[in-house]
């Protein structure tokens, strides 16, 4: 899969919206909070720190599928 830098990717996911955009570093915002890492599952448990580490799977999952879905096309 080839990166398109700056393409965002949004999912709803226990019906909040979750943001993820890769340039450089991952950015994920949700719920008013925002948070940069070098990888996606840092700033998905920096942005949603609550939790469990099923649900940051789950929610790792979506994001990335969708993002493969979305620039496969």
């Amino acid at each position: 899969m080839t990166e398109t830098p700056g393409a965002k990717t949004t999912v709803t996911f226990q019906g909040i919206e979750v943001t993820a955009t890769k340039d450089r570093l991952w950015h994920v915002e949700a719920a008013g909070r925002s948070a940069s890492a070098v990888f996606l599952e840092e700033a998905i448990d920096v942005v949603r720190p609550r939790l469990s580490y099923e649900d940051q799977d789950t929610l790792l999952v979506r994001l990335l599928s969708v993002r493969a879905t979305e620039h496969s096309r």
